[in-house]
């Protein structure tokens, strides 16, 4: 089966489209799973966008009051294969890491973009969004593993924001997967790792006379 995102891989797994058809939800196809001529997201825009790794991938939020620019919460779903396994049907822990790391990535995406809109309106920039190249690194990554992550499966990454501060932002995720799947029962849900991470937006370059 060759790599789809957007909706439609997901609407085919009940407990997904369920999460996915709830009115006040937005959904997007991240932006790092579309190739770039500047080889940016090359990870997961090309490597990791295969059969065998990463199949499909989708990220949602609830859409926030009018009042509210912030996103503090977004979801981001991905179709897992068997080739970027550690042991037999279990993910490596280090692509658990790029997973979680990712969905983190999500929730800031979602903000800068949101952020962006919000700054045209005001006549501050331009454009329909952000320029590419502008975000943060990450800083520090705590992972928490608990379960293993079980492959090949759908997985399901969470972030929210625990504070932001300046040129910082402090993220909390989780990875969690459904257990026990039948055609009647959507499962018990499970948390497979937790973490928590610092992302650090560069300081702005000074021009040079």
């Amino acid at each position: 089966m060759a790599p789809e995102d957007g909706n439609a891989p997901f609407l085919r797994i009940p407990w997904a489209a369920a999460l996915l058809k709830r009115p006040e939800v937005v959904w997007f196809t991240p932006t790092s799973r579309k190739r770039k001529q500047s080889g940016e997201d090359s990870l997961f825009a090309e490597i990791l966008k295969t059969p065998r790794t990463i199949r499909s991938c989708i990220s949602f939020y609830s859409r926030p009051p009018p009042s509210s620019i912030q996103i503090d919460e977004v979801h981001t779903i991905m179709t897992i294969g068997d080739g970027m396994n550690g042991h037999p049907d279990t993910m490596h822990g280090g692509i658990v890491a790029s997973i979680i790391d990712e969905g983190m990535g999500m929730l800031q995406l979602a903000n800068h973009e949101r952020e962006h809109i919000a700054a045209v309106s005001r006549g501050q920039a331009e454009g329909e969004l952000p320029p590419l190249g502008v975000g943060t690194y990450t800083a520090q990554l705590n992972i928490r593993y608990i379960k293993p992550v079980a492959t090949p499966a759908p997985v399901i990454v969470t972030a929210k924001y625990i504070k932001r501060h300046g040129r910082k932002e402090w993220i909390y995720a989780e990875v969690k997967q459904r257990a026990g799947l039948t055609e009647d029962y959507d499962g018990e849900e499970i948390v497979c790792a937790t973490a928590e991470g610092l992302f650090i937006e560069p300081r702005p370059k000074k021009n040079k006379l």
